[in-house]
């Protein structure tokens, strides 16, 4: 592959997720693969965690019915976006298998989650 070949999709992503696919890199990698398959489920939920820990508190504790939806708004956006972080990170440790779906996937959902999380807490400061 070219270096400007990794800023696209690679044309064989589709068997990335094919049971044949799988079955061939648990025999290439053996138990390395066992716990890159943890890790990789394990990664998104690491900025998921880190944006309830930044999140103001009294976003999940409303005093108020319209705060208490206002805060699910916020809560629905954060979780959309921090997950996409997640697959973002796990795009980038999947290069380690050579599973890497290209660099406008990577930016995209990183950048696409962090914009989603900070309108999160910018709707989350509508929570009194």
């Amino acid at each position: 592959m070219k270096f400007n070949d990794y800023w696209k999709i690679p044309t064989n992503a589709k068997q990335y997720f094919s049971p044949k696919y799988e079955k061939k890199l648990k025999e290439k990698y053996g138990v390395w693969y066992t716990f890159h398959t943890f890790l990789s489920i394990l990664i998104p939920f690491i900025p998921l965690v880190i944006f309830f820990v930044i999140s103001p508190s009294n976003a999940f504790n409303p005093s108020t019915q319209i705060d208490n939806i206002i805060g699910g708004i916020g809560g629905i956006i954060g979780v959309i976006g921090s997950f996409s972080i997640g697959v973002g990170l796990v795009n980038v440790f999947m290069c380690f298998i050579k599973q890497y779906l290209g660099h406008w996937v990577t930016i995209l959902t990183i950048v696409g989650g962090i914009l989603l999380d900070i309108l999160a807490l910018f709707v989350f400061s509508f929570v009194s």
